[in-house]
């Protein structure tokens, strides 16, 4: 065999083996064959050939293709999915974060339906990414935080006027106190002569107050014993006076009981009471006589009165 067709079976071999060794790195299986479907997106952002294909968690397939569509204004992306595993007209391939890292990847949700033919083309969506759920759970609280903001804003403004009046209060205080300190200062002496003469006046009222105890507690004590004795004398004339009440009452009331004196025949004697009885019964046959003849007891007469009594006479 010549030299140079061994050198061109070589270099065939040798780029097969690489081929084939850098597909292996990559993670292709090389050596299976696969069923190719495609599917449309407005945006593919972040999604990458030898993108992973999942279905439940598991690696089905690979993306081959990412190809811009410029005149439909869309994205095709054509996918390599194991053999065995069946797809429908139903089936759709999803979009979507792979990780915190940004990667993509296709996550296949295979419903019911009519089986899919080798490069059908397969229904699309879209998942939201983790970051857009996050800013969407974010924007109430950043609203909030706004709002703190500004109320917090506000707070240190009314803090900063307080500080402002309270500099003030103590530049007020400070200037009072060195005023008082001044004047405290330049009457020291007059101060001090006044405590001096007030603690002299004090020493004095003391002794005042101590003789006036000393003079005032025998009088008291006097004047106590004079009221004691008063009462006693007074308390002794009263209980006596009472008792000559008494005496004199029971004396009265002895003579009444014995016919004494006129409540004693009044007591013992019922003959007022006879005559009493006896005036008020012809009282009450006057009564009746006057009623019965008033003329036999007044003489009234309007004309020639006189007259009359003389002729009588």
């Amino acid at each position: 065999m010549k030299k140079e067709v061994k050198v061109g079976l070589l270099g065939i071999v040798t780029f097969a083996i690489f081929y084939l060794g850098f597909n292996f790195l990559k993670g292709l299986d090389v050596f299976r064959t696969e069923n190719e479907y495609f599917a449309y997106y407005s945006n593919v952002e972040g999604l990458q050939t030898s993108n992973p294909v999942m279905y439940n968690g598991v690696t089905i397939g690979r993306v081959v293709e990412v190809v811009p569509e410029q005149n439909q204004n869309r994205v095709k992306v054509l996918l390599a999915i194991k053999r065995e595993i069946s797809l429908n007209d139903n089936s759709v391939a999803i979009l979507s974060d792979n990780g915190l890292l940004g990667g993509k990847m296709i996550k296949l949700l295979i419903q019911t339906g009519n089986p899919l033919k080798d490069e059908g083309i397969l229904k699309s969506e879209i998942e939201g990414g983790l970051m857009s759920g996050l800013s969407e759970k974010a924007s109430p609280v950043l609203k909030n935080a706004d709002s703190l903001i500004v109320t917090l804003t506000t707070i240190v403004k009314q803090f900063d006027q307080t500080g402002v009046a309270l500099k003030a209060l103590v530049a007020n205080a400070n200037q009072a106190t060195t005023g008082v300190n001044a004047v405290v200062a330049s009457n020291a002496k007059n101060l001090s002569a006044i405590t001096a003469n007030a603690a002299t006046l004090t020493s004095n009222l003391n002794g005042i107050a101590t003789n006036l105890d000393s003079q005032i507690k025998p009088i008291l004590q006097k004047t106590n014993t004079f009221a004691d004795s008063l009462n006693a004398i007074r308390l002794g004339q009263t209980v006596a006076q009472l008792n000559n009440s008494v005496a004199s009452l029971q004396g009265i009331l002895k003579d009444i009981n014995q016919g004494k004196g006129t409540l004693g025949k009044l007591t013992s004697d019922d003959s007022l009471y006879v005559n009493l009885d006896r005036t008020a019964a012809n009282l009450a046959a006057l009564m009746a006589d006057l009623k019965a003849n008033p003329k036999r007891y007044v003489h009234f007469s309007l004309f020639g009165g006189k007259k009359d009594k003389e002729k009588k006479k």
